[in-house]
């Protein structure tokens, strides 16, 4: 009954061909899968690449230009100064009230970008925000009584100390 047994062994050698032929199609559908994450990988890596540098540079024109709109506001300022030299030859007050009209012009537009002044004249001396040019004797020591500049804000950040003049007790000044 050795025939039984010989019909077993082409058939096992028919699925062994079978399962080598399977692990051939699977490998292979591997190295296929492993090439197409490896382009997908440098491709994603490319695309990092290129955005790192279009952000890098947006970010040195945003830097390189980012006073462009203050610059134009400041513009629209010293438009209408040269408009009042040109018209310098009018009344005095016409003159004066152009002048005023600029002023209030500039100072808008500074505050558009959050840039104030702060008067200073009848507060308390302050170091850290002013800057005494002067003594001299006052009835309140310490007690601002003149500005020649004042201090200046951006946003919350002194950018500017003011220059002023402060009350001293008689024998101080």
């Amino acid at each position: 009954m050795d025939v039984g047994g010989d019909n077993s062994q082409p058939n096992q050698d028919v699925s062994n061909g079978e399962q080598a032929a399977a692990q051939g199609d699977e490998k292979q559908a591997l190295q296929a899968e492993v090439a197409e994450l490896k382009d997908r990988h440098l491709r994603l890596a490319a695309d990092f690449e290129n955005f790192k540098r279009r952000a890098l540079k947006e970010q040195s024109e945003l830097l390189k230009y980012q006073g462009e709109k203050i610059v134009v506001d400041m513009l629209e300022v010293l438009d209408n100064l040269e408009l009042a030299l040109t018209h310098s030859s009018a009344s005095q007050e016409s003159l004066k009230t152009g002048l005023e009209m600029v002023h209030k012009l500039f100072v808008e537009k500074l505050g558009k970008w959050q840039i104030r002044g702060e008067v200073s004249v009848g507060a308390q001396f302050d170091p850290q925000k002013h800057a005494a040019i002067s003594r001299v004797p006052g009835a309140e020591s310490g007690v601002i009584v003149g500005e020649l500049k004042k201090p200046y804000y951006y946003k919350d950040k002194l950018i500017r100390c003011g220059e002023v003049i402060v009350a001293t007790a008689g024998d101080e000044a």
